[in-house]
Protein backbone atom coordinates (compact mmCIF):
# COMPACT_ATOMS: atom_id res chain seq x y z
CA UNK A 1 0.00 0.00 0.00
CA UNK A 2 3.02 2.32 0.11
CA UNK A 3 2.56 3.01 -3.57
CA UNK A 4 -0.97 4.28 -2.95
CA UNK A 5 -0.23 6.46 0.08
CA UNK A 6 -1.25 9.61 -1.77
CA UNK A 7 -4.77 8.29 -2.50
CA UNK A 8 -7.68 9.21 -0.29
CA UNK A 9 -10.07 6.60 1.13
CA UNK A 10 -12.71 7.67 -1.38
CA UNK A 11 -10.30 7.04 -4.27
CA UNK A 12 -9.46 3.58 -2.94
CA UNK A 13 -13.12 2.64 -2.39
CA UNK A 14 -14.02 3.90 -5.84
CA UNK A 15 -11.30 1.77 -7.43
CA UNK A 16 -12.33 -1.34 -5.48
CA UNK A 17 -15.98 -0.83 -6.38
CA UNK A 18 -15.06 -0.59 -10.07
CA UNK A 19 -13.16 -3.89 -9.87
CA UNK A 20 -16.11 -5.53 -8.12
CA UNK A 21 -18.50 -4.19 -10.78
CA UNK A 22 -16.23 -5.45 -13.55
CA UNK A 23 -16.19 -9.01 -12.18
CA UNK A 24 -19.94 -8.99 -11.54
CA UNK A 25 -20.63 -7.88 -15.12
CA UNK A 26 -19.99 -11.35 -16.55
CA UNK A 27 -22.93 -13.60 -17.44
CA UNK A 28 -20.94 -16.73 -18.25
CA UNK A 29 -17.42 -18.12 -18.53
CA UNK A 30 -16.71 -16.51 -21.88
CA UNK A 31 -17.38 -13.06 -20.50
CA UNK A 32 -15.30 -13.83 -17.41
CA UNK A 33 -12.39 -14.73 -19.71
CA UNK A 34 -12.83 -11.46 -21.62
CA UNK A 35 -12.89 -9.40 -18.44
CA UNK A 36 -9.89 -11.23 -17.00
CA UNK A 37 -7.94 -10.78 -20.25
CA UNK A 38 -8.72 -7.06 -20.17
CA UNK A 39 -7.81 -6.56 -16.49
CA UNK A 40 -5.07 -9.11 -15.72
CA UNK A 41 -1.86 -10.22 -17.36
CA UNK A 42 -1.27 -13.92 -17.97
CA UNK A 43 1.18 -13.99 -15.08
CA UNK A 44 -1.37 -12.48 -12.68
CA UNK A 45 -4.04 -14.99 -13.75
CA UNK A 46 -1.64 -17.90 -13.17
CA UNK A 47 -0.61 -16.47 -9.79
CA UNK A 48 -4.25 -16.22 -8.68
CA UNK A 49 -5.03 -19.72 -9.93
CA UNK A 50 -2.08 -21.21 -8.08
CA UNK A 51 -3.16 -19.48 -4.86
CA UNK A 52 -6.62 -21.04 -5.18
CA UNK A 53 -5.02 -24.46 -5.79
CA UNK A 54 -2.80 -23.94 -2.75
CA UNK A 55 -5.80 -23.14 -0.56
CA UNK A 56 -7.60 -26.26 -1.78
CA UNK A 57 -4.54 -28.42 -1.10
CA UNK A 58 -4.21 -26.96 2.39
CA UNK A 59 -7.83 -27.92 2.99
CA UNK A 60 -7.07 -31.50 1.95
CA UNK A 61 -4.53 -31.70 4.79
CA UNK A 62 -1.55 -32.17 2.48
CA UNK A 63 1.79 -31.48 4.11
CA UNK A 64 3.56 -28.23 3.37
CA UNK A 65 6.48 -30.14 1.89
CA UNK A 66 4.19 -31.97 -0.58
CA UNK A 67 2.54 -28.72 -1.63
CA UNK A 68 5.87 -26.94 -2.05
CA UNK A 69 7.19 -29.78 -4.17
CA UNK A 70 4.02 -30.07 -6.28
CA UNK A 71 3.41 -26.36 -6.97
CA UNK A 72 7.05 -25.24 -6.71
CA UNK A 73 6.27 -22.35 -4.39
CA UNK A 74 7.99 -20.89 -1.35
CA UNK A 75 7.15 -20.89 2.33
CA UNK A 76 6.16 -17.24 2.27
CA UNK A 77 3.45 -17.87 -0.34
CA UNK A 78 2.08 -20.77 1.69
CA UNK A 79 2.04 -18.61 4.83
CA UNK A 80 0.35 -15.75 2.95
CA UNK A 81 -2.43 -17.98 1.60
CA UNK A 82 -2.87 -19.74 4.95
CA UNK A 83 -3.26 -16.40 6.73
CA UNK A 84 -5.75 -15.15 4.13
CA UNK A 85 -7.74 -18.39 4.31
CA UNK A 86 -8.04 -18.06 8.11
CA UNK A 87 -9.01 -14.39 7.89
CA UNK A 88 -11.57 -14.90 5.10
CA UNK A 89 -12.86 -18.51 5.15
CA UNK A 90 -16.05 -17.58 3.28
CA UNK A 91 -14.08 -16.65 0.15
CA UNK A 92 -12.75 -20.17 -0.40
CA UNK A 93 -16.16 -21.64 0.43
CA UNK A 94 -17.77 -19.49 -2.27
CA UNK A 95 -15.14 -20.57 -4.81
CA UNK A 96 -15.68 -24.22 -3.90
CA UNK A 97 -19.49 -23.89 -4.08
CA UNK A 98 -19.39 -22.24 -7.50
CA UNK A 99 -16.93 -24.87 -8.75
CA UNK A 100 -19.31 -27.66 -7.70
CA UNK A 101 -22.24 -25.92 -9.36
CA UNK A 102 -20.35 -25.49 -12.64
CA UNK A 103 -19.08 -29.08 -12.60
CA UNK A 104 -22.56 -30.50 -11.88
CA UNK A 105 -24.19 -28.58 -14.71
CA UNK A 106 -21.34 -29.48 -17.08
CA UNK A 107 -21.70 -33.19 -16.25
CA UNK A 108 -25.47 -32.98 -16.83
CA UNK A 109 -25.28 -31.21 -20.17
CA UNK A 110 -22.10 -32.39 -21.90
CA UNK A 111 -23.73 -35.51 -23.40
CA UNK A 112 -27.17 -36.12 -24.85
CA UNK A 113 -28.73 -39.56 -25.27
CA UNK A 114 -29.71 -40.16 -28.87
CA UNK A 115 -31.85 -42.95 -30.27
CA UNK A 116 -35.38 -44.07 -30.96
CA UNK A 117 -38.03 -44.42 -28.32
CA UNK A 118 -37.81 -48.22 -28.43
CA UNK A 119 -34.03 -48.30 -28.16
CA UNK A 120 -33.07 -49.44 -24.65
CA UNK A 121 -29.39 -48.49 -24.68
CA UNK A 122 -29.27 -45.09 -26.31
CA UNK A 123 -25.91 -43.84 -27.55
CA UNK A 124 -24.42 -40.74 -26.02
CA UNK A 125 -23.54 -37.81 -28.24
CA UNK A 126 -21.29 -34.92 -27.19
CA UNK A 127 -23.23 -31.66 -27.27
CA UNK A 128 -20.29 -29.26 -27.46
CA UNK A 129 -21.23 -27.80 -24.06
CA UNK A 130 -18.21 -26.45 -22.17
CA UNK A 131 -17.65 -25.26 -18.62
CA UNK A 132 -17.43 -21.73 -20.00
CA UNK A 133 -21.04 -22.01 -21.18
CA UNK A 134 -22.47 -22.37 -17.66
CA UNK A 135 -24.53 -19.31 -16.81
CA UNK A 136 -24.31 -17.46 -13.52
Amino acid sequence: MRRYKSLTKEDIFEALNEVRDAFLAAKDGKEVDEIMSFMLTTEEKIKLGRRVLLAKYLELDMTLFEIRKMLKIGKSTIQFVTRRAHLHPLGLELIRKRGRKVEDEYQRRKFREVGGSQLVFKRKEYTGFRRKDVKR
